[in-house]
């Protein structure tokens, strides 16, 4: 490939890259602390069955079951992410698999595509996944997510979603930037 080909495809990619930053909800007041990235480049199938005591009024039965799997090669992110407080959120996205979130510090607001509002106060765990959604802090303090992402290798953590696509209620809501 030419340099002069490479400049005019450096180019068009910048443009692209420039324009659906511009077209998409934006984050304001992320920062990411800290991110590792590991790989598993097979399938994994894992089921766990943990047999739990009973408790009073239960039967003997009483158990706890949790089956993991992916199919194709698969990137495992570990995240450190600051929301800061007083306006800081997410934008509307969405995630190319699953992520397991346990909120550190702070507390959250999230809207699902529905606009439906829950909150989550430290200590407080939820999953998000390739379904549309929108974060934001609740009060003056930064919320702080430890968030672990389980994604098919090679794609981003997030997916951006057009403001022309952000679901209806968002305007609403509040929630539309």
């Amino acid at each position: 490939m030419s340099i002069r080909t490479k400049v005019i495809v450096g180019m068009a990619m910048a443009v692209c890259g420039i324009a659906g930053l511009a077209l998409a909800t934006p984050q304001v007041g992320i920062v990411l602390n800290a991110l590792f990235t590991g790989a598993i480049n097979k399938d994994v199938r894992n089921h766990v069955f943990v047999k739990l005591a009973p408790s009073k009024g239960e039967s003997e039965d009483n158990v706890w079951h949790a089956e993991f799997s992916t199919e194709g090669p698969s990137n495992f992110q570990f995240a450190d992410v600051t929301i800061v407080a007083n306006g800081g959120h997410t934008g509307w996205h969405t995630h190319p698999g699953v992520l397991l979130i346990t909120v550190a510090a702070g507390s959250i607001e999230w809207y699902d595509a529905n606009c439906n509002r829950t909150v989550y106060n430290a200590g407080d765990s939820l999953t998000e996944t390739d379904m549309p959604h929108y974060v934001r802090t609740v009060g003056s303090v930064d919320a702080r997510l430890m968030i672990v992402y389980v994604i098919p290798k090679g794609l981003a953590r997030r997916v951006d979603i057009p403001l022309a696509n952000i679901p209806a209620c968002a305007q609403v809501a509040g929630i539309a930037d």
